[in-house]
């Protein structure tokens, strides 16, 4: 706020102005505050300007030593003044006093509802307060803005929050081969799991599976990016399936929806530990949800664009945004080697197509190369062998009715 200064104030006038601006005990320096307004009145400048420059100009740094520790009464208003008081400075914003970081593969509300625990305060509340209405799916709807607060917050880059997201610009998930894959099914748009039901901006309601084993085991229970995926539907560490509701009440799970504070996720209507669940074992389907894996790793980073869309056009047909965990079991069940041109699509060029077959077959990314080097140079020795074979019959070969010469 700046006063209006008159040119014929008097001395008295202009030592209660300065008071109000810029209260000192200093004689000497209060002096010099007065010149200065003084010089103020009579060029009819903004006198809020002037006066800060020149304390720089004449205290240097040592112009906040100058300050007194109380605050000064305002002057009081008459006709030729407005009332001041000197405001408190900003106050700058500190970090939290317990930030745990985001873990690789983490989801981004996973990270939030580890933050609230450490922080002693229930998730609801803690995100309410934290970031407000952020819309029906966190990790769809946190702004920029939203990010690099938390991180500034929680002493991260705002890119390893961004992570965590399920945004349609994914900044630093691929890192790691999970998170290539998830970009890649994120951008296309189809294989986020969804519920019936729309939120508030229209769209199919999120799915967050968990494997209670991983929660019950991790040294620091969280979710994983992948389990908001459909072909994520086996836990190849435990080779059990992925719960997709609470196991004793049906709610959905939602870890910011939490009203109390526990280590372990529990769910938001009844609070049973999700960890708690029932395990239900998949081991026939452990070598398939491991070659679909290494299959859609295969297709995100070796394949082109317009290949990958083709392939992904198939593998929607199967599952899209299926949301039953037995289907997606069944199905997943049916992902045999012979029946991979059905779920993926021909492949447009053969060395992919040897490729797929070898990796359905389970046979893991970092042996897939040598495999197939080995592969091919089987067949060439079958081939060489089967020409072999060939010219060795030619060679031997005999009519059965050869002409016999006649006796002249």
């Amino acid at each position: 706020m700046a006063a209006i200064l008159q040119p014929d104030m008097s001395d008295d006038a202009l030592i209660r102005a300065a008071e109000a601006w810029l209260p000192t005990l200093d004689p000497q320096a209060r002096a010099q505050i007065l010149d200065i307004l003084r010089q103020v009145a009579a060029t009819g400048a903004d006198p809020i300007a002037s006066l800060r420059s020149g304390l720089s100009l004449l205290f240097g740094p040592k112009a906040p030593a100058a300050l007194p520790a109380t605050t000064a009464r305002p002057a009081p208003a008459n006709a030729g003044l407005i009332s001041l008081e000197p405001l408190a400075p900003l106050r700058r914003p500190t970090m939290w006093p317990q930030r745990p970081k985001r873990l690789p593969n983490e989801l981004f509300s996973s990270w939030l509802w580890r933050s609230a625990v450490a922080a002693g305060m229930p998730p609801r509340r803690f995100a309410k307060d934290i970031i407000g209405d952020g819309g029906d799916d966190i990790d769809r709807d946190v702004a920029p803005a939203t990010l690099r607060r938390l991180a500034t917050l929680s002493g991260q880059t705002p890119s390893r929050l961004a992570g965590g997201t399920l945004t349609d610009t994914p900044i630093g998930a691929g890192d790691t081969d999970d998170g290539v894959v998830e970009d890649a099914l994120l951008r296309d748009g189809r294989f986020l799991l969804t519920r019936k039901g729309r939120d508030r901006q229209g769209r199919p309601r999120g799915v967050l599976q968990y494997c209670p084993c991983c929660l019950h085991t991790d040294a620091i229970p969280h979710f994983r990016r992948r389990w908001r995926f459909a072909p994520a539907v086996i836990c190849v560490a435990h080779a059990c399936r992925l719960h997709t509701n609470c196991w004793t009440c049906g709610a959905a799970v939602a870890p910011l929806a939490q009203r109390m504070v526990d280590t372990q996720p529990c769910c938001p209507v009844c609070a049973s530990r999700l960890c708690d669940a029932p395990v239900i074992a998949a081991d026939r389907c452990r070598p398939r949800q491991r070659a679909l894996d290494a299959m859609l790793v295969y297709l995100a980073v070796a394949v082109t664009a317009e290949e990958r869309l083709y392939h992904l056009n198939a593998l929607a047909q199967h599952f899209g945004d299926s949301t039953v965990a037995v289907d997606r079991t069944l199905k997943l069940a049916g992902l045999a080697p012979s029946a991979i041109d059905l779920w993926f699509g021909q492949p447009v060029r053969p060395e992919h197509a040897v490729r797929l077959k070898m990796l359905a077959r389970s046979v893991s990314l970092d042996r897939l190369d040598k495999t197939v080097a080995l592969h091919m140079r089987r067949a060439r020795y079958i081939s060489a062998l089967a020409a072999d074979d060939a010219i060795t019959q030619r060679r031997s070969w005999r009519p059965d009715h050869a002409p016999m010469e006649r006796n002249r």
